[in-house]
């Protein structure tokens, strides 16, 4: 029997959490290292979709993921004068892929990937301060003097990751670190999030509806948009973004933690005139939103270049990082850690070669899939966010007139890769036209 690798993954979100219930299926020995003393899920909502949906039946995840969720079935924009300006549908996700396009918010996401996830094995109030390495494993240090070691790190710790931060210092040491990898991550946007308590369906036609129409708002004056989502339980997950130039921009700003709480009174009374599709104002969502769990964030985004060394490995935002509003986040998260469990669940043994030979082969094939999501968001942003008469037009043709087959051919080009745990039963593809062949396995 091949000796199986130790894996400690630092980092409780979303990411973290597919991969530790992907590694207890493996029966692949592991350890969740989490900085906050709690899961709070703060933040808006999250969106998964048949790329992802087919690996969470096979972690016998879905049910639970489908009764948390509404199936999304199109994008409804509107001007500032509640004028609709185009729609967008999505009806077809369920054809291409098998799977609709769902919206969940985020405590209902993060119960779902805790509910199977043995309570010792997620270790809360660990703040990591160093990543040590050598020839036969990795060492995690934490700021309350507990130290893991393990076979590999897997830094699964968000856009601010302490475990690339500590990559690259050793990287650039070595003078091994790109002049890219060296500079902060960009952001341009502010975004102000949450979800509302539960608004009467007697009043809102839209939340009596099964599935969920994204509802978006995109005026001519303001600098920003917002978007409406209902969600189970008529609540309305909501999102404002608002552009904000580079020179105004704090240099502070977007150090601040991830989905953090923090001052949001200035933003809330700026946006909160704009009328909204639930008969009043932004304002009025925002008023029935508990303070506690709305969230004001700098937006980032960055595609690193090393996302391995040695031992250590990064995954989701912590080596790619998608702004939110483009609802790819969470899917690629979950399929970096579908490729990097297949290869682990793979070794023959943990020996220092044959670790970085998977991590060469996982770097390889998932930054492709990273640059070209990274691609998308930013032309999905430009099409939101900018403003004058160019945009104006763009928009009305990207909204009104690009035809259905280019929507489907859009949707199929994207939806084709809908990978499996290749140690678990695989579930029947039901998707039209079938997903893209496995890539062979590196070990056998």
């Amino acid at each position: 029997m091949p000796q199986k690798a130790k894996v400690t993954i630092v980092g409780g979100g979303i990411g973290g959490l597919a991969l530790a219930n992907m590694f207890e299926k493996a029966g692949i020995e592991y350890i969740v290292l989490e900085k906050a003393s709690t899961i709070r899920a703060l933040g808006s909502s999250l969106g998964l979709d048949a790329s992802t949906l087919r690996v969470i039946e096979q972690l016998g995840l879905l049910e639970d993921f489908m009764k948390a969720s509404k199936p999304v079935r199109q994008f409804n924009f509107y001007n500032e004068d509640m004028q609709s300006t185009g729609v967008v549908d999505f009806s077809c996700m369920t054809k291409i892929g098998g799977y609709p396009a769902i919206i969940l918010d985020r405590p209902a996401f993060y119960d779902c990937l805790l509910k199977n996830l043995p309570k010792e094995k997620i270790l809360y109030g660990k703040k990591v301060t160093a990543v040590e390495q050598d020839e036969k494993n990795a060492t995690v240090r934490c700021a309350d003097g507990s130290v893991y070691t393990s076979d590999i790190v897997v830094g699964a710790d968000g856009a601010y990751s302490a475990v690339r931060l500590n990559m690259y210092t050793e990287l650039e040491s070595k003078g091994k670190l790109s002049p890219n990898d060296a500079e902060p991550l960009s952001y341009d946007q502010h975004c102000l999030v949450g979800v509302s308590e539960p608004l009467d369906p007697n009043d809102h036609e839209m939340l009596r509806r099964e599935t969920c129409d994204f509802e978006i708002v995109i005026p001519k004056s303001d600098p920003f948009y917002a978007i409406y989502m209902p969600l189970p339980g008529n609540r309305v997950s909501w999102a404002v973004i608002h552009n904000v130039p580079k020179a105004a921009a704090k240099d502070g700003e977007a150090r601040l933690s991830e989905w953090g709480p923090e001052a949001s009174t200035e933003m809330i009374e700026f946006v909160r005139h704009q009328p909204s599709p639930f008969k009043g104002t932004l304002g009025d969502i925002i008023d029935k939103t508990n303070k506690d769990l709305i969230s004001k964030i700098a937006l980032e985004e960055k595609y690193f270049e090393s996302w391995y060394n040695g031992r250590v490995v990064l995954l989701g935002d912590a080596c790619h990082k998608v702004v939110p509003s483009a609802g790819l986040g969470a899917n690629l998260a979950i399929l970096d850690g579908v490729h990097l469990c297949n290869l682990i669940v793979d070794l023959p043994s943990p020996s220092h070669e044959n670790i970085v030979l998977v991590l060469e082969d996982y770097f390889e094939k998932r930054s492709v899939f990273a640059k070209a999501a990274l691609e998308n968001a930013r032309q999905f942003g430009k099409v939101m966010s900018d403003r004058g008469f160019v945009a104006e037009v763009t928009r009305k043709v990207f909204f009104n007139y690009i035809p259905d087959w280019m929507n489907r051919w859009n949707n199929e080009k994207r939806l084709r890769f809908r990978p499996q745990l290749h140690f678990l039963p695989e579930v029947p593809d039901r998707g039209t036209p079938k997903a893209q062949p496995q890539e062979p396995r590196m070990f056998h």
